[in-house]
């Protein structure tokens, strides 16, 4: 049986775009490995606002429940970044791994008995409720689709360090001063309500 195309124009289109169609997934589960070239990079880099993204390369394990309408995506991935030290401002290399899951569904036709009860609860109480671990509460698969690389790229994005220190740099080493650099020129600044007021002199 040929694999079910994925309809590209109805996901968004994300820094490492790799759609999927559900069907695609057969009974037994399927197995996944990806590798990100040196284009997605450049854009996985910008998004996580570090200097580069090296290498970025994920295997994840499909399958299906609930009759094919859920979605489990297992994985891991393993990557390769350089941040800036936010005391020395030097390049910092690192290698981030780490497992993941993740679930989906298609909301139009399974919801998940634990959420459509947490809903009734919800309805009936009027006060906040405990939030539903994911698998509880699956994102929506948009046509049957899943974009495996932004799934990647979220875990991915919760593995960096938001602080990266140099080797050999305290912990409570202050950071670098942030620069201010000159207005644009041509742009227009927004006036100060106090400037009239600097040759303000008392009247006798």
């Amino acid at each position: 049986m040929p694999l079910k195309q994925p309809n590209q124009s109805s996901l968004p289109q994300s820094e490492w775009f790799v759609p999927f169609h559900v069907e695609n997934v057969p009974s037994s589960g399927k197995t996944v490995k990806m590798v990100a070239d040196a284009e997605y990079l450049t854009a996985i880099a910008e998004r996580l606002d570090v200097l580069e993204v090296k290498s970025l390369s994920a295997e994840l394990r499909l399958t299906l429940q609930n009759g094919g309408h859920i979605l489990n995506i297992t994985g891991h991935f393993k990557a390769e970044i350089v941040q800036e030290c936010v005391v020395t401002l030097k390049p910092v290399e690192s290698v981030l791994e780490d497992d993941f899951e993740a679930w989906y569904a298609d909301h139009d036709k399974a919801i998940p008995f634990n959420r459509a009860k947490h809903n009734q609860k919800a309805m009936e109480e009027g006060d906040e409720v405990q939030i539903l671990e994911e698998k509880d509460d699956p994102e929506a698969l948009i046509d049957g689709q899943v974009d495996l690389g932004e799934v990647v790229v979220q875990f991915l994005s919760l593995a960096v360090n938001p602080y990266p220190r140099a080797e050999g740099v305290a912990d409570d080493a202050e950071p670098a001063p942030i620069e201010i650099t000159k207005p644009v020129a041509g742009a227009t600044l927004r006036p100060n309500p106090f400037a009239a007021l600097k040759n303000w002199r008392p009247q006798d």
